[in-house]
């Protein structure tokens, strides 16, 4: 009786350990086959562990656990370069729909709160790379994307959306909270315009429809400047209107 105890214990440690590294990974993979199979393959090499004799039996045990430790750290960085994009540390649009945005939206709506997404995309970036080259365009977007990342809170994010276009989510905030923090943005950038939009979900609409709304004050305000040869201090006047 007590030997089937403590192997039922150490198959439950493997068991705890294997379901952490799954929830930590699901959204890797699109196709769950392979974490059938692995797993698969991990169940079998366990079993031994509830027949083995009890020397075989733990060292089987200290096998799979620091298979499974060195595995899941292994893994830790292959999730954090694949949810990162490579050149401003932002995260990636996958991590970002696959995993966050369905993860907070089911978070704020069981606590009636709100999403405050805005769109931001800086101006005349074509131009700076044909007249400075796309290695001085690269700079000026990881200039950017540190900056942005020093002026919003640990709950929010911020998106490589594409290109020069990136996407702020600020949970918990409304219009008013990612204003401020645009605002912060704009200030710690003075050599910089950018033109941005903002919208808000709150559980009266599909998330990626706010976010689309965003995107088009974005754009608005874009044509608004280009047509009015608007100055960088008038952005966030301009942008107050849309």
């Amino acid at each position: 009786m007590g030997a089937t105890v403590w192997r039922a214990g150490l198959l439950a440690v493997l068991f705890v350990v294997a379901v952490h590294s799954y929830l930590t990974t699901k959204f890797l993979i699109q196709r769950k086959v392979w974490y059938f199979t692995f797993y698969a393959g991990l169940a079998l090499a366990s079993s031994g562990i509830l027949i083995a004799p009890p020397v075989p039996a733990l060292l089987l045990f200290a096998g799979l656990f620091l298979f499974l430790l060195g595995v899941g750290m292994i893994v830790r960085h292959l999730k954090y370069f694949s949810t990162r994009d490579y050149l401003t540390g932002l995260y990636l649009r996958t991590y970002f729909f696959e995993e966050w945005l369905p993860r907070e939206v089911s978070r704020q709506r069981r606590i009636g709160g709100s999403i405050a997404f805005a769109m931001l995309d800086i101006d005349d970036m074509k131009k700076t790379n044909d007249e400075k080259g796309h290695r001085a365009g690269d700079e000026l977007l990881k200039e950017v994307a540190s900056v942005i990342l020093q002026n919003i809170r640990k709950a929010d994010v911020a998106v490589r959306f594409g290109g020069d276009e990136l996407l702020l989510a600020f949970p918990g905030e409304r219009e008013e909270g990612a204003i401020k923090a645009l605002e912060r943005i704009r200030k710690a950038l003075p050599g910089v315009s950018f033109s941005f939009g903002v919208s808000v979900w709150d559980d009266s609409r599909d998330p990626e429809k706010a976010i689309e709304v965003a995107d088009q004050r974005m754009y608005e305000l874009k044509k608004v400047k280009k047509s009015n040869n608007t100055s960088k201090e008038n952005s966030a006047k301009f942008f107050c209107i849309l």
